[in-house]
């Protein structure tokens, strides 16, 4: 018997199947779809549709479900349109009349709904996990290079020196507010749409709080038509995602950057790297491309999801099938850029004296400004004199830390002839919370330390 054989008489049709099925992608759904007849199955015995032997029987054909499923018995998938369907054809193809029973009072609607809520639980919780473990290695790195000199550059051109702890703590600083972005989304996805029904409600007075309970659910969604029509949770989800595949993109393209013997600041080990199939002396640094590549993926998900609610009337149409394919991708992908992310840059073998000789004098003049406000000159002012001094050292092809005495004199009387300044000085000079003095960078990595625990 099909689900619908006592109104639709319809012959098979296989365009219709394939556009109507959703197995190949649900069936992954189907852990939770069983925890989720679980549940249904005890609360209807409280209602005395099933008796406690019925239930019995219930819990352990569906745990054999589940041990077929682990055991990759659905590699090859069956003929039922979605993972609902399919759990339900086993209940009943093993228990008879007790298994056809198992949907009383119950829509695929709120079925969906609660199954796609108890995967974004856990993937929350996965994702988290991951994000900790990048968040490890970045903290181990800052903590080796909080003292290693580099050029910190503001539109891609020389700005201030800056350490490679500090630099690599801006990404840790990041990283936090994606957990806590990923956290926070817990807590409306938290909300357990069972018993709502189709639109209206079930008919059977069941214990919505109890199921949710039971479930791992926080508690429920207070209207059954929205319960339905709701898929905020994948939508935040999935937002929450691409910002971190964002994140993550940004500093692959700083990693690509650097990597490219110009620079020559980082080389990856060759298990993150590839060659070329045309020139031999080609090392390129694919797993950060392809981690700057997935966000693009990542954020035309959240697109999807967005974009597949706004025109659908309540509570339910098939547009809403749509979900799932675009939110495990999302979750799959951005968990995969972490995970990689996280081992190419454990293997990162930073090439301290190339950074270093990358420091140009110019790099100082903020500093230099700064000592003339110390004395009393207005800081406009003394941006103009720097100005000044910089573009004359500039156009005699040589740095401001090598001007001769007349020079200095000529720019700044106020020094008498020695400025004072060097690299190491104008990096412990940012003491300031957050700064990249060595002080300011440990204060930070006890932070993020305190942040993991």
């Amino acid at each position: 018997m099909t689900l619908y054989e006592g109104r639709i008489k319809a012959s098979s049709n296989e365009l219709m199947d394939a556009l109507n099925k959703s197995l190949p992608v649900d069936i992954r759904l189907l852990p939770y779809d069983v925890a989720t007849n679980k549940a249904w199955a005890s609360e209807l015995t409280r209602l005395g549709i099933f008796t406690a032997d019925e239930l019995t029987n219930i819990i352990a054909t569906l745990d054999k479900i589940v041990d077929r499923y682990n055991n990759g018995e659905f590699a090859i998938l069956p003929d039922d349109e979605d993972i609902h369907t399919l759990t339900e054809r086993l209940l009943t193809e093993e228990l008879g009349d007790t298994g056809a029973k198992i949907h009383t009072g119950r829509s695929r609607n709120d079925q969906v709904a609660c199954d796609l809520r108890l995967y974004i639980m856990d993937a929350l919780e996965l994702t988290i996990a991951d994000l900790k473990s990048l968040l490890e290695v970045i903290v181990e790195q800052a903590i080796k290079h909080k003292s290693t000199l580099m050029a910190g550059t503001t539109h891609l051109q020389p700005a201030q020196p800056i350490t490679l702890g500090h630099f690599l703590l801006s990404l840790a600083s990041a990283l936090v507010r994606d957990a806590d972005r990923l956290s926070d989304c817990m807590k409306r996805a938290s909300l357990s749409p069972l018993g709502a029904g189709a639109i209206s409600g079930s008919g059977f007075n069941v214990n919505r709080r109890k199921l949710a309970s039971d479930l791992g659910f926080d508690d429920i969604l207070p209207n059954s038509l929205d319960a339905i029509s709701d898929r905020d949770s994948a939508q935040e989800i999935t937002g929450a995602l691409a910002i971190c595949a964002s994140h993550l993109s940004r500093y692959a393209e700083q990693f690509v950057i650097w990597s490219n013997p110009l620079f020559g600041y980082v080389r990856f080990a060759d298990d993150w790297s590839t060659g070329s199939s045309m020139m031999p002396q080609k090392r390129n640094p694919d797993a950060m491309e392809l981690v700057r590549g997935k966000a693009a993926r990542i954020i035309g998900d959240n697109t999807t999801l967005l974009a597949l609610t706004k025109g659908v009337p309540l509570s339910y149409a098939k547009d809403l099938q749509e979900d799932k394919a675009s939110l495990f991708d999302a979750v799959d992908n951005t968990r995969l850029v972490i995970q990689v992310f996280t081992k190419a840059l454990a293997t990162a073998n930073y090439n301290e004296p190339k950074m270093k000789s990358a420091l140009t004098d110019d790099l100082l003049a903020t500093d230099l400004a700064d000592r003339l406000v110390e004395i009393e000159v207005p800081f406009r002012e003394a941006h103009s004199r720097v100005a000044k001094f910089v573009t004359e050292m500039e156009s005699a092809g040589k740095g401001i830390l090598v001007a001769d005495p007349e020079t200095l004199e000529k720019h700044f009387p106020e020094f008498s002839g020695n400025l004072e300044l060097s690299f190491e000085k104008a990096v412990n000079r940012r003491v300031v919370s957050g700064g990249c003095s060595e002080t300011a960078v440990d204060e930070q990595i006890e932070y993020f330390k305190q942040w993991l625990k």
